[in-house]
């Protein structure tokens, strides 16, 4: 099943007549709407700047328009006997439009609002959501229950062929953060809140008495009880309604998962596979007994029919592993979600990881994902694209980090995503205040207006070579994996099981170079970006190590002497997965 935009194909042969009357030429308003209208699938009518009354009167005639747009941003006074003249033709009209737009400065509106015949007036800089809500005809009344659709299907379809916009925020006070949903909301700039919520309730919301109140904020906001929970909740019902989620913490996934449905109403979980447990020293699970939970609480959620998001592949990357790594684990969690009963895989895209990548390489190695991804993709389970800017991407100076979040973004637009999940441009810094938040998606809604009202197209051969190379990588190592098992009961189920997938890890397949001295991994890869791509280093013959060669050196080299015995009683399948 793919993700179809209903709405535009509801209004497919809807027409919008617009122009600038009187003696008015000012014509970027009006263009920015109908760049947004046509995106929209509706069929735009411009008349042009300084349009006489008697035209607009004729072409309405002419094209029956389902609404039509004035603009006029003159002085105040010279548009009242336009629209005098202007409303005396229109009554006479026998097919009028359904809905009557007029645009201008906040002097001229106030003119126009008198005149009592508009259904909507735009004073300029209206949000894209406002825009798009007057379009469907569904705008937001204040302080009345909105219709825009509260699930991140829904809400993706309701804004094709625009992105859904995602930003993360959650401050060390939790009033402090209640008050930013809020404003943040209003600001109706975004349309899903992602909660930072503190390390404490991560690791200990359901052990109170292992919480370190030294540490309380650390990391985000400080939640400990159900009705702070439900607050955030009541936060957000404001603006444009934005939808919240929640990082899934570091224990009790499903009890949390649980919390998390009943009171914020959880857009998406984010469950890794490798990450957050004593590896990386952000949870208190052993890497065995994190990825048999991890892969629990992704069934859990995938029979509760909430969609997924494995945020795993990335953090290979912000450890430099080689791109085949990232590559090759992105496919292993679709594959995985997909077995354990997931319907809507969010597939986070983490561009400038390595922040030495170049942004060509960094585009190839996301494409590859994608394209393994898609391979996937069926009436059953449905491939959701969410892309975002690397933190570590970012510089101190606050005014260069705004120039790489428009960079940045522009590159990730190439994919057409779903979602984009906005990375505010003060994060390198400090920690994003709801201004920065506003700011920083104002930002990338610009660049988002500007790649989508164009047709530039970026994939080079370069970018599609260095794809098919990881994606050749790639598979060769996930095709590894049933090769892996040790016994029957393994064999049946090898991508969903917790100890073939840690021996990944332990046999050094998934490595990365800051792994080393670590307990759980080997740590030994050494990885150099050459040309903007990350690859694994051959130290001894200063040389690339093409990925498929490090991993059969691993095979039959082992230290691990029950894997070496097991693979060479295997050896015959193994090499023809290495032939293939």
């Amino acid at each position: 099943m793919k993700i179809t935009n209903n709405y535009i194909k509801k209004k497919k042969n809807k027409r919008i007549l617009t122009a600038c009357i009187g003696q008015c030429v000012h014509v970027a308003g009006t263009y920015n709407f109908i760049q947004i209208s046509k995106q929209l699938g509706y069929n735009n009518i411009f008349l042009g700047p300084a349009t006489p009354i008697s035209i607009v009167i004729d072409q309405i005639k002419k094209y029956d328009p389902n609404i039509v747009g004035l603009s006029y941003r003159l002085t105040a006074d010279t548009v009242r006997p336009l629209l005098t003249e202007f409303f005396k033709k229109f009554i006479k009209l026998k097919k009028k439009p359904k809905k009557l737009f007029f645009a201008g400065t906040p002097e001229v509106v106030e003119i126009a609002r008198k005149f009592e015949g508009f259904d909507e007036y735009f004073v300029g800089g209206e949000s894209k959501f406002e825009l798009i809500s007057i379009l469907r005809n569904e705008k937001v009344k204040p302080e009345s229950k909105t219709e825009i659709p509260m699930d991140i299907i829904s809400r993706i379809q309701w804004k094709k062929p625009y992105p859904v916009i995602r930003a993360h925020f959650g401050l060390p006070n939790f009033n402090e953060t209640i008050e930013g949903i809020k404003k943040i909301a209003k600001a109706k700039v975004l349309d899903v809140i992602s909660i930072a919520p503190d390390q404490n309730t991560q690791a200990n919301y359901f052990h109170p008495e292992n919480q370190d109140n030294e540490l309380s904020g650390a990391g985000g906001v400080p939640l400990r009880t159900q009705q702070e929970f439900e607050k955030l909740h009541q936060a957000r019902l404001t603006g444009n309604y934005p939808m919240l989620r929640i990082y899934a913490g570091t224990r009790d996934f499903i009890k949390l998962g649980k919390l998390y449905h009943d009171t914020i109403q959880n857009a998406w979980a984010a469950i890794p596979i490798f990450w957050f447990n004593q590896m990386d020293r952000r949870g208190p699970l052993t890497l065995k007994e994190s990825i048999k939970r991890h892969l629990n609480a992704i069934k859990w959620h995938g029979k509760h029919n909430i969609p997924v998001e494995i945020n795993d592949p990335h953090h290979w990357s912000l450890r430099n592993a080689p791109d085949a790594i990232a590559v090759a684990d992105m496919y292993l969690c679709g594959i995985i979600a997909k077995k354990l009963g997931v319907k809507n895989f969010i597939a986070q895209y983490m561009f400038n990881t390595p922040p030495s990548s170049s942004l060509d390489m960094d585009l190839a190695k996301i494409l590859a994902k994608d394209e393994l991804l898609q391979t996937l993709s069926n009436e059953n389970f449905t491939i959701i694209k969410q892309v975002r800017t690397g933190l570590a991407s970012f510089p101190l100076d606050l005014d260069k980090a705004k120039g790489q979040l428009a960079a940045a973004t522009f590159v990730q637009l190439a994919i057409r995503p779903d979602i984009v999940h906005v990375v505010s441009s003060s994060e390198a810094s400090h920690a994003a205040r709801p201004e920065n938040v506003i700011e920083s998606c104002k930002i990338v809604d610009q660049v988002i207006d500007n790649v989508y009202s164009s047709k530039i197209n970026i994939i080079n051969k370069k970018i599609e070579e260095r794809k098919e190379e990881l994606i050749r990588q790639a598979k060769w190592i996930v095709n590894l994996i049933p090769h892996l098992t040790k016994n029957e009961e393994e064999t049946k189920s090898p991508y969903t099981n917790y100890e073939v997938l840690s021996r990944l890890v332990k046999y050094g397949i998934f490595d990365a170079p800051h792994l080393k001295n670590n307990k759980f991994a080997l740590g030994k890869i050494k990885t150099k970006v050459i040309n903007g791509a990350c690859y694994s280093w051959n130290e001894s013959q200063q040389k690339i190590y093409d990925e498929i060669e490090r991993i059969k050196d691993i095979i039959f080299n082992s230290p691990f002497k029950n894997f070496s015995d097991s693979l060479q009683q295997k050896e015959k399948s193994i090499t023809k997965v290495m032939d293939e």
